[in-house]
């Protein structure tokens, strides 16, 4: 390896002494880059036109002097110990120089400086080849404010989206509720809220397409138009989803979301019945005397078609009953790189912890459901409800 090293070196000198002197002087003059030739004592000698044209100073002004001319006060004095120190002894420095030209302004420029050495290996002078990166910096500057602005945006974003998610439930007589709010991103797409209207239990859960700012944006509509349904006392899921679907379908532009929308009304006898409908979104798990029970209703996806087609049911709930409803990222699963909806796993999950208190239950299922799921991509948001 060392015999093809020296060979090569020695046929490189060979062509270099081949070539007339005045063309390699007018390859240096010519050069796009900056070139600087400085003694070990980092006088310059020597300084080619591209220097002149970015430094602002002439031939005869720059030699002589030391590049220090062209510093800015922006980088430490560690900063050039550490350049010194490189090249003084042999080696090759490599870096950015944040410099300023002789009108006053600054510029970036990189730098590699390496050291030239005589027939003995003894240093005698330095080489800078320079090239003026300024508008790069710029360019990388402005991307990073703009990086800045949009890490600011989401972050109020996730503050309004969190707002708006209910996390301080109603009181409702008989009724114990727990809900946990998982984001994917940092804004994400899952929305729901509960609220007591006269004496029914008025509950609505949404995912909403994509995430970001738009998913927050689109939470902040969804929750303005849900609870002024609820505040004109609109609370039949049939006339409930199609009023809904109807303000929205011309703001979503293009996005859609799933839904379920459930009412919890007691009759005279003080038994309790929900009634329910699901638009695209997950069958809401009932366990109730130690079995499950998936709770189907048809409904097509809310923001695309005025014309939706629903179908409401109704289930009784009973002592000890527990109601758990949740967005697809609990349910997607991926499991040996297949993804598929997983309503056996989290079914599973739910049977086992049904002696559990409401709450421990929940955040069981929660971390069971998502060990098993290789990739989690999406929110997760879940509602839990115990009559109690």
């Amino acid at each position: 390896m060392y015999y093809f090293a020296a060979t090569e070196h020695k046929n490189m000198k060979n062509i270099l002494s081949s070539i007339d002197q005045s063309v390699l002087l007018r390859a240096i003059e010519q050069s796009p880059a900056s070139i600087v030739i400085t003694d070990t004592n980092g006088t310059i000698q020597y300084v080619n036109p591209k220097f002149e044209t970015i430094t602002g100073y002439t031939f005869a002004e720059a030699v002589g002097k030391n590049p220090r001319i062209l510093k800015s006060g922006f980088q430490s004095v560690e900063f050039y110990q550490n350049m010194w120190n490189t090249i003084l002894s042999g080696q090759v420095w490599d870096g950015i120089f944040h410099n300023k030209r002789k009108n006053g302004t600054y510029f970036w420029e990189h730098c590699v400086i390496a050291p030239v050495t005589d027939e003995q290996g003894k240093v005698t002078h330095f080489v800078a080849i320079k090239e003026d990166i300024t508008e790069k910096k710029e360019q990388e500057e402005e991307l990073q404010k703009r990086n800045n602005t949009i890490k600011k945006d989401l972050e109020y974003a996730k503050r309004v989206q969190h707002s708006i998610i209910n996390t301080t439930l109603p009181n409702y007589p008989g009724i114990k509720m727990y809900t946990q709010y998982i984001p994917y991103d940092y804004v994400g797409g899952d929305f729901f809220t509960i609220k007591t209207v006269n004496e029914n239990l008025c509950i609505f859960m949404a995912d909403i397409t994509g995430h970001g700012v738009p998913a927050a944006l689109f939470s902040s509509v969804l929750k303005y138009a849900v609870e002024n349904l609820w505040n004109n006392r609109v609370i039949q899921p049939d006339t409930f989803i199609r009023q809904l679907n109807n303000e929205l379908i011309g703001i979503l532009s293009g996005y859609f979301f799933t839904a379920f929308y459930g009412v919890v009304t007691p009759n005279l006898e003080g038994e309790l019945y929900l009634t329910y409908t699901r638009c695209g979104h997950p069958y809401p798990i009932l366990l109730s005397n130690n079995s499950i029970t998936m709770l189907d209703s048809f409904g097509t996806l809310l923001g695309i078609d005025r014309d939706i087609h629903i179908t409401i049911n109704q289930v009784k709930l009973s002592f000890n009953d527990r109601l758990f409803l949740y967005t697809d990222g609990l349910v997607e699963m991926d499991i040996d790189n297949k993804k598929d909806l997983r309503f056996d796993i989290i079914s599973e999950a739910v049977m086992k912890t049904k002696d559990m208190p409401l709450e421990e239950s929940v955040q069981r299922i929660l971390t069971s459901v998502m060990s098993q799921n290789q990739t989690i991509d999406d929110d997760i948001a879940i509602i839990a409800l115990e009559v109690c």
